[in-house]
């Protein structure tokens, strides 16, 4: 015969931070102040019974504003570009990367129509970081009529990029 082990929600931090990102994905209701875990009997671990397959997606809050640019796509979105255009090289295991995605986000909401925003993945695609001598990143290259005019090297505060992007905008 099938025990059941019961674990309350405050078990479950990550669902007290994001109750509703969770609370679609999972088999059970949050609201409960217990939730039941049927388990096999002498097994000595967790498995659900009947229940169906349980599928994990990322979850993101926002759709990113910043186009992604390859090399095949590099000379026609940069070099070709009549506006001003800023390039973020990122990698996707970097940790300081995704704070500098968030602020890139933003910008290119706050500056679409007047700048194109864009994110190149150095692993993905060495060639063009090393034509621009990425050693490291994150690294945000700000370009106007093809040519590079800014960079910032590192994890900055909004405001420092922001102070580039006018700067260039101005040249």
């Amino acid at each position: 015969m099938a025990s059941t082990t019961s674990l309350s929600p405050s078990q479950f931090a990550f669902t007290r931070a994001y109750p509703r990102a969770i609370s679609s994905h999972l088999p059970f209701k949050l609201n409960s102040s217990r939730i039941s875990f049927p388990l096999k009997s002498g097994s000595g671990s967790f498995k659900l019974c009947d229940a169906p397959p349980l599928t994990l997606k990322a979850l993101s809050l926002r759709d990113p504003k910043a186009a992604v640019v390859t090399k095949d796509t590099w000379e026609k979105s940069i070099l070709n570009s009549d506006t001003p255009v800023l390039v973020e090289f990122y990698a996707s295991w970097c940790g300081p990367c995704r704070m500098v995605h968030r602020i890139i986000d933003e910008i290119a909401g706050e500056y679409a129509g007047t700048l194109n925003c864009f994110v190149l993945n150095t692993d993905d695609d060495l060639p063009i970081a090393e034509d621009y001598e990425i050693k490291a990143v994150p690294v945000v290259l700000l370009f106007k009529n093809g040519e590079k005019r800014e960079s910032v090297v590192g994890t900055m505060p909004k405001d420092f990029y922001i102070a580039a992007i006018e700067r260039v905008m101005k040249s």
